[in-house]
C-alpha cells in the first residue's frame, strides 16, 4: 500500500489568474507500506509526487469546483510550460498571452 502524506501547499499564479480561479500545487511524499513479523510494518520511500489542482470559486460558501488536477511523478514542469498547459484546455489568466485560443 502507498501512503501519501501531503508535505507542502503553495498558490502559485494567485496575481495572473482571473477572479475566482486558483491553481493550487502540493508536494506529497509517499510511503510504501508492507507488513513486517507480527504487528509491525516497514515503509519504505517511495520519492515524491507533485500534484498541480486548478479550482474555481463562484463566491458561495463551501463551493469550491476542481475544474482539473495534474499529476507530475519526475518534479513539476517549469512554469512557462504549466501556464501553456494549463492555457490549452482552460481560459484562467489575465494575461491574453496566456488564455487560451477561442475555437
Amino acid at each position: 500500500m502507498i501512503v501519501h502524506e501531503l508535505t507542502d501547499i503553495e498558490h502559485l499564479f494567485t496575481e495572473q489568474l482571473q477572479e475566482g480561479y486558483y491553481v493550487i500545487r502540493e508536494t506529497y511524499q509517499n510511503v510504501l507500506v508492507e507488513p513486517e513479523d507480527g504487528d509491525t510494518i516497514r515503509q519504505v520511500d517511495a520519492g515524491t509526487e507533485e500534484v498541480v489542482t486548478i479550482v474555481f470559486d463562484p463566491g458561495d460558501e463551501y463551493s469550491l469546483i476542481c475544474l482539473d488536477t495534474y499529476t507530475f511523478a519526475d518534479g513539476i514542469p517549469s512554469l512557462a510550460e504549466l501556464k501553456e498547459t494549463i492555457a490549452a484546455e482552460y481560459d484562467v489568466f489575465v494575461n491574453d498571452r496566456w488564455a487560451a485560443v477561442s475555437l
